[in-house]
């Protein structure tokens, strides 16, 4: 399990993840899709640093903000400012229901949302657990009440080898954060705490324009 090595130290930053996600949501519940997608490259860097385990997962989430970038960046990519004022182009627009050579904003933005889910509920689990739990049980449980449903059966197979591999609470801590353990440990907390609400108003928007199955 040479990813984890107790002699190797990796960056993944959790004050990145926090302040994203803080300035994500604004006071009129607006919420800024660059800030959203500055959180979540700093969540994905936790599953490239981990190597092949979740590999598979880091690859998919790398292409869904891909795209999402694609759009920020065309010339429609006044639209895409906000999580709410993309749906709304798009969906005004039927670009979620035509396929394109670019996938569409919501879609790809679905992706991320239902693997947020899985993140913050994994997140939030692992902060109610003690030092020696292994992170890989409650990340297999945190996947079957969340992500699985989502995936094929090769998919969820591939994801319970990854999890099966994970190391315990305190060592995940130790070789995959920038921070000491106390300080990762807070930090946690506040992730889901800010995360959460991001969370919520995502799933109400998409569930306001009946998105939530979008193929």
């Amino acid at each position: 399990m040479a990813e984890f090595s107790k002699n190797e130290r990796h960056d993944f930053d959790l004050e990145v993840v926090h302040q994203g996600f803080l300035r994500c949501r604004q006071n009129n519940d607006q919420l800024i899709l660059r800030d959203y997608l500055e959180a979540y490259h700093e969540l994905n860097r936790f599953f490239r640093l981990s190597g092949r385990l979740f590999g598979f997962v880091a690859k998919d989430l790398e292409e869904k903000i891909h795209v999402l970038e694609s759009h920020m960046n065309s010339p429609n990519g006044q639209h895409y400012n906000t999580i709410q004022s993309m749906i709304e182009f798009e969906v005004t627009n039927k670009i979620t229901k035509v396929k394109h050579k670019l996938p569409s904003g919501s879609r790809s933005l679905l992706r991320l949302h239902r693997g947020l889910e899985f993140i913050l509920e994994f997140m939030k689990r692992l902060g109610q657990s003690s030092d020696d739990d292994r992170s890989s049980l409650i990340a297999a449980e945190t996947y079957k009440d969340t992500l699985s449903k989502y995936h094929p059966w090769i998919v969820q197979k591939m994801a319970g080898v990854a999890m099966y591999m994970l190391p315990s609470r305190r060592q995940l801590f130790e070789t995959m954060c920038k921070h000491d353990y106390t300080h990762a440990s807070e930090l946690l907390e506040s992730v889901v705490n800010v995360g959460e609400p991001v969370y919520d108003r995502t799933q109400n928007i998409f569930s306001e324009h009946e998105l939530l199955d979008l193929p």
